[in-house]
């Protein structure tokens, strides 16, 4: 995704008018899948965790709205070099941007479909181990679902898709997929 295709989806989102605005705290956990080359990645690059702020807020259409969230994110790549067997954490600001579609099943539960653009900048030195480097921001795409109970818990999942290469390892793109299991608290 370009930046003036990201731009375009935040100007729309950010004119429509809104009728209520909730914030709250987001934590979860990542299951990440770092893909390179076949013998350079070990399997144990799987878990990660993510907390921070998250606003909600519904739009004068039937049952849509819009979240976003600020988050710092930590996940573990894990990779070997000429038998030498390396790790690195990797730290992230994560800001997720999702058009939501809630139905209400009943009076205080309702279920939700979002799905939207992720900004991750990395914060950690670009440098993994001397073999390659992270780009300091790439994009994915978040498709996800899940439930809100008595309008202040939120539990769902979601699945990153990315649009682009996160940095280089041996001279191979590298990229990561994700299943990240969430729970949010607004006040």
């Amino acid at each position: 995704m370009n930046k003036v295709s990201l731009l375009l989806f935040v100007l729309v989102l950010f004119s429509l008018p809104v009728r209520a605005w909730d914030w709250g705290v987001e934590g979860g956990v990542d299951l990440s899948r770092f893909k390179a080359s076949k013998g350079l990645m070990s399997q144990d690059n799987r878990v990660g965790w993510f907390v921070g702020a998250k606003f909600k807020c519904e739009i004068p259409m039937p049952n849509l709205g819009f979240d976003v969230a600020l988050l710092y994110n930590q996940n573990r790549l894990s990779y070997t070099n000429k038998g030498m067997e390396a790790h690195k954490n990797l730290h992230m600001f994560v800001v997720p941007l999702n058009l939501r579609y809630d139905y209400e099943v009943a009076q205080s539960f309702n279920v939700y479909m979002a799905t939207g653009p992720q900004w991750n900048w990395y914060v950690s030195k670009s440098d993994i181990g001397g073999i390659g480097k992270m780009h300091h921001s790439f994009f994915d795409w978040n498709i996800g679902a899940g439930f809100e109970i008595l309008k202040h818990v939120q539990l769902g999942f979601n699945y990153n898709i990315p649009l682009g290469k996160m940095g280089e390892l041996n001279n191979v793109d590298l990229e990561g997929r994700t299943w990240n299991f969430r729970a949010a608290y607004f006040f």
